[in-house]
């Protein structure tokens, strides 16, 4: 067996025994929603700056889906609790998370670069191969994934593990992260009682404890398939 099987496998038992205790738990309040309420506080607290970090850290927790776009959601919809004013500006809530947002993406590269030597060499040059055929597309695909809430680690981290070239990754990444929450901040400008509630709901409940432990899932199966396939083989 592979070494990259045998890590999948342990991740999966991992994540399969994690699912089971917080459901069994059912007052056990997820780590992941905990350092929400965390993040939240610290941007609060520091500002602009705070979104900065948090919005780092939000996307440096490789696999993990931190929701940290949600702390730009709320930030862009606070008020003062006297003067009824907006505290922060969406537009600067963009540009600066997008910009933390993307430095954190970027340990996904770096861990994938630094795990090359781990890959068998036939592996990498087949997938850089790929990319190299279709050249236009890996920057798309890497807008499109800064520019939604689907995890980028899943393209990101087999983009280091390939040496693809850093800055046709992080320029991509960058437009992309602050297209995305600059549109969030603006988001809670306009509606965020509605949308906080549709987003954070319940946090202890099964549902939404499944919901995370699935889209967790769904990443590392992803990475695992990517990483995998026979990119030489499957273009021939």
């Amino acid at each position: 067996m592979r070494k990259l099987d045998l890590s999948f496998l342990i991740a999966l038992s991992l994540i399969l025994v994690y699912w089971v205790i917080i459901l069994l738990v059912p007052e056990m309040t997820s780590p992941l929603v905990s350092f929400y309420y965390w993040m939240l506080d610290v941007a609060t607290i520091m500002g602009y700056p705070g979104v900065v970090i948090i919005s780092f850290l939000g996307n440096a927790a490789i696999l993990f889906p931190l929701p940290y776009m949600g702390v730009a959601f709320i930030l862009g919809g606070i008020r003062d609790p006297f003067f009824i004013a907006f505290l922060f500006d969406p537009w600067i809530i963009g540009v600066l998370g997008g910009l933390g947002a993307t430095i954190g993406e970027i340990t996904g590269y770096a861990l994938g670069y630094a795990g090359n030597r781990f890959i068998d060499e036939d592996q990498t040059n087949g997938f850089l191969q790929i990319i190299e055929k279709y050249p236009r597309a890996t920057p798309l695909v890497l807008w499109f994934l800064a520019a939604t809430p689907i995890p980028d680690d899943v393209v990101i981290i087999p983009l280091g593990i390939a040496r693809y070239p850093f800055w046709k990754v992080f320029i991509p990444q960058l437009i992309g992260k602050i297209m995305f929450l600059t549109g969030v901040a603006w988001a809670g400008r306009l509606s965020l009682e509605w949308i906080e509630n549709l987003i954070i709901g319940n946090p202890t409940s099964p549902i939404s404890k499944s919901i995370e432990v699935f889209v967790l899932l769904l990443v590392i199966v992803m990475i695992y398939l990517i990483v995998r396939i026979d990119w030489r083989r499957s273009d021939t």
